[in-house]
């Protein structure tokens, strides 16, 4: 095996250790759209402009739905992201866990891809 291939193969492990850690002390605690100001929900409304866009695109095909589709699924990702809380249920010593052998596991991937 190469120096190079030891390299990716250790700097993906430790990466998958740092994100293995992270998921196991992170709790999720409110999932769902995010909220204007605490009323008004983002998901609905990008949910019915993406069904209305849906539509226009199937009947006329005019390109501003086709770049609008893409743009609105992005905005519904985005507004599920936004609307998610997370906590961290563990330590500072969990957290330097977490993030020591990520970092480390991106710096032997970014050795071992700028390697000439």
């Amino acid at each position: 095996m190469k120096t190079k291939d030891k390299l990716i193969l250790v700097g993906a492990l430790l990466i998958g250790f740092g994100i293995f850690m992270f998921f196991k002390s992170t709790r999720v605690w409110s999932f769902g759209f995010y909220r204007l100001g605490g009323q008004v929900s983002t998901g609905g409304i990008l949910i019915a402009l993406i069904l209305l866009d849906v539509i226009l695109l199937a009947a006329t095909r005019h390109k501003a739905a086709k770049i609008a589709l893409p743009v609105l699924g992005v905005m519904l990702v985005l507004s599920v992201i936004l609307g998610t809380h997370l906590s961290f249920t563990g330590s500072v010593l969990d957290l330097f866990l977490m993030l020591v052998p990520a970092a480390v596991g991106a710096g032997l991937l970014l050795r071992a891809f700028l390697k000439k």
